[in-house]
């Protein structure tokens, strides 16, 4: 291991130094003999071990162990052994990747160790429509290494609202073709296969789960109506975690499961007018949602994902799907559904699924 210093800025204000990395920190460090500051110096030009560093500042390797490692709870250091790794196309490619994940490396684990698990990541995408259309080209620029795309629908005009990935001379195309094509355009070094179907039956989708063994899924399909649970069920049984987006008027939400962690969407009742089991329906204020759900779903709902609508939800899923595959925090919206109230400044809130014991799915495990 040889620590070195992040792009840390430092002064010496009397016999204490304020360290800078992140606007949102700062650090104050007692250094009355200046060894904190010659420390610094030298994690800053990196290629010591700490017993290099220790020798170099005549101070017990533990002392200096010990600084280090309190650098590195502040997440202030990365190992130099871990970087370096990447050829110059390659570090220019995910140059900005590497910049923002400076921020989460550690010593165990760098900015390169990130994006090498994004290369080696695969992820299934149910759907290359109005939420998965704006995903997908967050997943390319990230550098996932493959995807493998499912929808069975054609472009048609409608699209042009908000699926970008599609251009005029497209209409009447398969869709998930040229959103293959858009891919492998975007960085030939992406593998992309896709699978031109729709999905009709839970056993379908387990099986291409199983055929696929992706890392996540992106789910964006809205048939039929069970396919949430469908996703679910599969998922949870084979412990692949999924993201899932979606819209109902002037409100969208982002969710999703973490098999054996999160409560699943098998835990929350499957349709709401029907929360049998789940909660007790003759108390009023649910018996009043319970009748508001009835009536919202006894009509036909138009597809309201407009542009900003659907670009939002859909990097908001394609960050939740970057937890998964990296780990550089943990999911943000494992059974907590985070809600955008688009008719009130884009306020957005959270709730939690209760695991319910009796799920078939998870257990409640």
């Amino acid at each position: 291991m040889r620590p070195r210093l992040k792009n840390v800025a430092w002064e010496r204000v009397g016999d204490e130094l304020r360290l800078v990395y992140d606007l949102r920190d700062q650090l104050i460090l007692a250094d009355p003999d200046g060894h904190v500051e010659k420390l610094l110096a030298m994690l800053h030009e990196g290629g010591r071990t700490v017993t290099q560093l220790a020798d170099k500042l005549s101070l017990p390797v533990q002392d200096v162990l010990g600084a280090v490692e309190a650098f590195d709870a502040e997440r202030l250091l990365e190992d130099g052994e871990r970087l370096g790794g990447l050829d110059a196309a390659e570090a220019e490619r995910y140059f900005s990747n590497l910049a923002f994940f400076e921020s989460f490396g550690t010593l165990e684990r760098s900015r390169e160790d990130l994006q090498r698990r994004l290369r080696e990541s695969h992820v299934l995408v149910l759907g290359t429509g109005g939420l998965n259309s704006n995903t997908i080209p967050h997943l390319s620029g990230l550098g996932v290494g493959r995807m493998t795309l499912v929808d069975r629908d054609t472009v048609d005009v409608r699209n042009f609202a908000r699926q970008y990935l599609y251009r005029w001379e497209d209409l009447g195309t398969r869709k998930v073709e040229r959103a293959a094509a858009w891919v492998r355009s975007f960085d030939p070094a992406i593998e992309v296969q896709a699978i031109d179907t729709g999905i009709e039956s839970a056993e379908q989708l387990a099986e291409l789960i199983d055929r696929t063994r992706p890392d996540v899924v992106a789910s964006g399909i809205d048939q039929p109506k069970e396919i949430d649970l469908w996703v679910n069920a599969a998922c949870v049984r084979q412990g692949v975690p999924f993201v899932r987006g979606g819209i109902t008027v002037t409100k969208g939400i982002v969710w999703s499961v973490e098999p054996g962690v999160s409560a699943c969407r098998g835990c929350v009742p499957a349709d709401p007018t029907k929360p049998e089991g789940h909660a007790d329906p003759d108390e009023p204020a649910l018996s009043a949602e319970i009748a508001a759900a009835r009536l919202f779903f006894s009509r036909p709902q138009p597809n309201r994902g407009i542009g900003p609508v659907v670009g939002l939800l859909g990097a908001l899923g394609a960050f939740e799907v970057l937890r998964y595959l990296t780990g550089f925090e943990p999911p943000a919206y494992a059974g907590r559904p985070l809600t955008i109230d688009f008719a009130g400044a884009c306020a957005t809130s959270q709730v939690e699924w209760s695991r319910n014991p009796e799920c078939v799915n998870c257990g409640g495990s």
